[in-house]
C-alpha cells in the first residue's frame, strides 16, 4: 500500500476510533441498567443484596439475580396483588386466606398455611415468618416448618407489611377499615403485646427510624399529621401537621435522619426525624392510592395513580424529574431501591406497555 494512502486512512481510523469513544454513555450513564422481560405480568416486588423477587399476575412467581437474569420461575394459583417478603431460605408470598413459603433456590413449595382472609402483608426476620390478612389476624410461622408461633386477631384488616426491629425483637403492625384502627407493637418471639395506639381512618403504613416507630395519619377530612413514638414505650416523641390524608398502600421512607412522606393528594414532605421539623415541602398535585416512597443520599422517589414516577432533590424539594408511562415505556406499578450497587439505582416494574422489570439509574 502506498505510505502516503496508509497514512491517511490510519488518519481515519483513528478518527473514528475517538469519536466513537467520545460520544457513547459513560459508564453507569445509561438511565436503564437492564431490563428483565416479565410477560404474565409484574405485580409486586421485593429485593435484597442477592437479587430480586416478582410476584406476577399470571398468576407465579419469579427470581431475578442482580444482573436481571431469571434464576427460576413458578406458576403458584391464588396469588394476590402483594409485595414478596425475602428470607434466607424462603421466599413468603400471600394469596386468597393462604400464605405460601417457596424455596429461595428453586421456587419449589416449602409449606403453606391457610389464614382467614387474603393475605397481603408480609415480612421475614430471621427464622419467622409473618402473615397479616385482610380478617385482622397477624401470624408468626416459624419459616423453615410453617408450624404456627403465635397468632392476634384484631377488628379491621392488615394492608401493609409488618415491620421488624430486630435489634429489640419488635413487630409494627396497623390495623384499617375499622372503627378501632390502631398501631400495635408485639414481641417477635412470643407475640406478647407491647403497646398500642389510635390512629385514624386514612392512615399510612408504618416505618422504623432508630428506636422510633413513624406514623402518617389522617381522617380523610384534612386533619393529618406524622408522628415518631418511642419504640420501647409507645410515647409520642414528636407530632407535625401535614396538609391531608393518606391511604393504607402508601409507603413512607425513613433514612440518613430524615421521613419523607407523600400524602393522597401528592403533597411531599421531608421533615427531620429527630425533631418532626419540616424541611421542606412540595404540592405535585397529583392523586396517589398505592405509593413507594425511594429515599436515597440526593433524590425522593415515587409514583402516582395517573402512571408518573417523580424524583425531587432531597436537599430542597424541586422536582428534578417526571418520567411518565410513555417515557418509562410502561405503567411504574411498583418500585424498590436496588439493595446493591450504587445508591442512586431504582428496581421499578411496569405493566401496560412493557411487561417487565428495569433497573433504571435515579436522574
Amino acid at each position: 500500500m502506498n505510505p502516503r494512502v496508509r497514512t491517511m486512512t490510519i488518519a481515519v481510523l483513528v478518527a473514528v476510533v475517538a469519536t466513537w469513544f467520545v460520544a457513547r454513555p459513560a459508564h453507569g450513564a445509561r438511565p436503564v441498567a437492564w431490563s428483565a422481560p416479565v410477560s404474565d405480568g409484574p405485580w409486586d416486588l421485593a429485593a435484597d443484596e442477592r437479587g430480586a423477587v416478582v410476584v406476577t399476575s399470571g398468576p407465579g412467581v419469579r427470581a431475578l439475580d442482580r444482573a436481571g437474569h431469571e434464576r427460576w420461575s413458578v406458576g403458584l394459583d391464588g396469588l394476590v396483588e402483594a409485595p414478596p417478603a425475602l428470607g434466607g431460605d424462603v421466599v413468603l408470598v400471600g394469596g386468597t386466606r393462604t400464605v405460601t413459603a417457596l424455596a429461595r433456590t428453586t421456587g419449589a413449595v416449602r409449606w403453606r398455611a391457610q389464614m382467614v382472609g387474603d393475605v397481603h402483608a408480609l415480612a421475614m426476620s430471621g427464622a419467622t415468618a409473618l402473615a397479616g390478612d385482610r380478617a385482622g389476624t397477624l401470624s408468626a410461622f416459624d419459616a423453615a416448618t410453617g408450624a404456627v408461633r403465635w397468632s392476634a386477631t384484631f377488628a379491621g384488616a392488615l394492608w401493609s407489611a409488618p415491620r421488624v426491629d430486630a435489634a429489640s425483637g419488635a413487630v409494627v403492625a396497623t390495623w384499617h377499615q375499622t372503627d378501632t384502627p390502631a398501631v400495635r407493637v408485639f414481641d417477635l418471639r412470643t407475640g406478647a403485646p407491647r403497646w398500642e395506639a389510635a390512629t385514624a381512618s386514612s392512615t399510612a403504613a408504618p416505618t422504623l427510624g432508630p428506636g422510633v416507630v413513624v406514623l402518617a395519619v389522617g381522617d380523610g377530612r384534612r386533619h393529618a399529621r406524622v408522628e415518631a413514638r418511642d419504640l420501647a414505650t409507645g410515647a409520642v416523641r414528636w407530632q407535625t401537621a401535614v396538609p391531608a390524608s393518606f391511604e393504607e398502600a402508601i409507603e413512607p421512607a425513613v433514612d440518613g435522619g430524615a421521613v419523607a412522606v407523600v400524602d393522597h393528594f401528592g403533597v411531599v414532605s421531608l421533615l427531620d426525624l429527630r425533631t418532626g421539623r419540616i424541611r421542606w415541602q412540595h404540592d405535585l398535585a397529583h392523586a396517589l392510592i398505592a405509593s413507594r416512597v425511594a429515599l436515597t443520599p440526593r433524590r425522593v422517589v415515587f409514583t402516582s395513580y395517573s402512571g408518573d414516577l417523580f424524583v425531587l432533590d432531597r436537599a430542597d424539594g424541586r422536582l428534578v424529574a417526571d418520567l411518565g408511562r410513555r417515557r418509562l415505556g410502561g405503567d411504574p406499578i411498583a418500585l424498590r431501591r436496588a439493595p446493591w450497587g450504587p445508591p442512586a439505582r431504582l428496581l421499578v416494574a411496569l405493566r401496560l406497555g412493557a411487561w417487565r422489570v428495569d433497573l433504571r439509574r435515579i436522574p
